[in-house]
């Protein structure tokens, strides 16, 4: 018997005793958390979104085993393990909530959006009524509200399953939306545009229904701003508004490209764009919460008299440039986010990745650090170039930053390394750019086992947090950020996202 097979074989004992274990003392099927027993067995399971897996499907989800990475069973006797009853086309996104152990699939081919259970590894719904094909889609947390941008049919989607009823807001050109965890929060963006648009629920939490808001001239407002729509015509349900400043004016950002959420939904950052979308000046304008409270709106006029906020509580409380570039942040180090070392002065930080113009008229990829106590970017460190999608904490005091169409900046102009993974130290400030493969468009962390998984460049990559402590049944040594071999994880198909079903939290993947 060979080293590596009896390896296997012990391991498959020591899960099957351990199987034993949790059935009999606990008299359920269940381990971590309380979270079933999966049909796999596999307990440290990464869900793959697969494209085009074979001549006859167009999308699967398949499993694969985390800790050992390996696609198969650890004795061999079962080669692959997928979602049952997955039909999507083409999968492009899994939202993961390992706390509910459930996640949702979006099909880019199909318009799909499809409910996982996580301990059954089967499809467990449909959410329906979506447009044929949603450019940015979110679901709530408790799987009640859906909000999804349609930039081809050009309206704002809202799937209430409490009330229930599917809402299309008129908003053209909508092509992003952001939300918060329990979806208090609703914001959506218009492409090549410098206004952010909220959405209220007129249907109050006590069962009341609010009388939805009316125009104003419209000479007095910015011609880029669209007018308010409220739907159902005949008996309104949800409108989309602009954003507002304290003095009931909508807020011209600076191509507004994404919101940033706390794990508890009560802070935000809007991420201001700037050049790199075509405006002026990359930003982070820091954002007040509960004036975009979904069920805020008192009036039956917009803007409101009632709902003005003070002076010192405007919508947006201020604006912090960065000049590295604005498309994606993390906020941390926290407990809450990372199993790691919080920052050695305790100051809150927020990460920023982006890209700034250079002399050369060529975007280059940046990593900005902000003091939230200070307001202030305290250093930047070059990164991949791209557009930057992809934030993640790992193990070990590491960060890690995807980003898309990464070869045709700085970097590859000036023949420098340019991948789309950059691997960040956050003990030292190291920097460390992967070689390329792709666009970087899948990133999960499996947190308290040393590893990142990635979908990168349509395949599944795997890389170290640590020099040490790995678990696998890989041979070493390794380093950190280091990429492992993928040999027994790769997949039939393109890898499109990845997520850690078994992650200890949702705010971990």
């Amino acid at each position: 018997m060979s080293r590596s097979l009896f390896f296997r074989v012990a391991a498959l004992a020591i899960i099957a005793a351990g199987a034993f274990t949790f059935t009999g003392c606990l008299g359920t099927n269940s381990f971590f958390a309380n979270r079933a027993f999966p049909p796999s067995t596999v307990l440290q399971r990464v869900l793959v979104a697969i494209q085009n897996p074979s001549i006859v499907q167009t999308g699967a989800l398949q499993i694969v085993d985390a800790r050992y990475d390996i696609r198969n069973s650890e004795n061999g006797s079962v080669p692959l393990f997928f979602i049952g009853g997955y039909s999507g086309s083409l999968p492009s996104y899994i939202q993961n909530y390992p706390e509910e152990s459930a996640g949702y699939v979006y099909g880019s081919g199909d318009g799909s959006f499809t409910a996982i259970n996580y301990g059954k590894e089967n499809v467990s719904g449909h959410i329906s009524g979506l447009p044929s094909r949603s450019s940015s889609i979110f679901i709530t947390q408790d799987g009640k509200y859906t909000f999804a941008a349609a930039q081809n049919a050009q309206y704002l989607t809202v799937v209430d399953e409490v009330a229930p009823a599917v809402v299309n807001l008129n908003l053209p050109n909508v092509y992003k939306v952001a939300v918060n965890p329990s979806g208090s929060v609703a914001l959506a963006f218009v492409q090549n545009s410098n206004y952010a648009y909220r959405v209220i629920h007129l249907q109050q939490p006590d069962g009341t229904v609010m009388a939805p808001p009316t125009y104003p001239t419209e000479s007095s407002w910015p011609k880029a701003v669209s007018p308010v729509d409220c739907q159902p015509v005949n008996l309104p349900l949800y409108c989309v508004v602009p954003v507002l400043d304290q003095n009931s004016n909508p807020i011209a950002f600076d191509r507004p490209y994404n919101t940033i959420f706390s794990s508890d939904g009560t802070t935000g950052w809007l991420l201001n764009c700037g050049p790199e979308c075509g405006g002026q000046q990359s930003s982070v304008s820091f954002l007040s919460i509960g004036a975009l409270d979904v069920y805020n709106f008192p009036g039956s006029t917009y803007p409101a008299p009632s709902l003005q906020p003070s002076p010192t509580a405007p919508t947006e409380l201020r604006r912090v440039p960065v000049p590295g570039g604005a498309t994606m942040a993390l906020y941390g180090p926290a407990p809450t986010y990372v199993a790691g070392t919080p920052s050695p002065t305790g100051k809150p930080i927020l990460y920023i990745s982006g890209q700034q113009v250079q002399s050369d008229g060529l975007l280059e990829g940046f990593l900005s650090v902000l003091d939230l106590t200070t307001n202030q970017v305290t250093a930047k460190y070059p990164i991949s170039d791209g557009t930057h999608t992809k934030m993640l904490f790992g193990d070990d005091n590491t960060l890690w930053i995807g980003s898309q169409v990464c070869q045709s900046g700085y970097r590859t102009a000036n023949n420098l390394v340019n991948g789309c993974l950059t691997f960040f130290n956050l003990s030292n400030n190291a920097v460390l750019v992967e070689p390329w493969y792709g666009d970087l468009t899948g990133l999960c962390a499996i947190i308290e086992w040393h590893k990142m998984y990635t979908a990168y460049g349509g395949q599944l990559h795997i890389y170290a947090t640590t020099n040490t402590g790995i678990t696998t049944f890989q041979s070493g040594p390794y380093t950190a950020g280091s990429e492992l071999s993928n040999i027994d994880v790769t997949v039939h198909g393109t890898a499109y996202d990845v997520a850690y079903m078994d992650a200890p939290s949702n705010a971990a993947d």
